[in-house]
């Protein structure tokens, strides 16, 4: 006989199977679905900093790792808000590496749209589809109010991207990435 509260039981079990070693997230088809993540946020941080992107070299890998470890980033733009102290919290950054993190965040205002958009980390976007779209649509912001009928007719993008991009842009937590990157100087407009 099956019995309502054992029913609730049920319900609130925890589910099982393999975990993110990092989160704790219960792994969706091999991966961890969470992304807020820190090993998530670490790889989004780097491949901004990345020099195909908003070139800041002297912020790697390791230095990307903790400040989502220490959850002082979720997105790139943050980065630009962080004060001295969240900077101070880091091991191993020396005052000469924080100076040259400083000044290559400040010159990465400069960066091409197409270079902003690859840091972007959108759905299947490499540094060549960031090209043709920003071709297509002029600017970020074009790209962030386009219909997904525009964007299928770009080379390389099927439908499933297609609506995976669209997404991107109605994300909660990614168009609160793009409003800080705006208000420190990135223009996502037309150039």
């Amino acid at each position: 006989m099956f019995f309502p509260f054992q029913a609730v039981a049920e319900f609130f079990k925890e589910p099982s199977g393999p975990k993110c070693p990092e989160c704790y997230s219960v792994f969706i088809d091999g991966a961890c679905p969470n992304l807020d993540c820190p090993v998530k946020v670490a790889e989004w941080i780097t491949r901004w900093c990345s020099p195909e992107a908003a070139k800041i070299p002297a912020l790697g890998q390791a230095e990307a790792g903790q400040l989502a470890k220490l959850r002082l980033v979720l997105h790139p733009g943050e980065l630009y808000e962080l004060g001295q102290g969240d900077w101070d919290r880091l091991e191993g950054v020396s005052v000469d590496q924080l100076a040259d993190i400083q000044g290559q965040m400040g010159g990465s205002k400069l960066a091409e749209p197409s270079a902003v958009l690859y840091g972007l980390k959108l759905p299947g976007v490499d540094e060549r589809l960031a090209k043709r779209l920003i071709e297509a649509f002029s600017s970020i912001d074009g790209l962030r109010v386009s219909k997904p009928e525009r964007l299928q007719q770009i080379e390389g993008i099927d439908e499933q991207q297609c609506v995976e991009i669209h997404r991107w842009f109605r994300d909660s937590v990614n168009k609160k990435a793009l409003t800080m990157l705006e208000q420190n100087g990135f223009n996502l407009g037309e150039q």
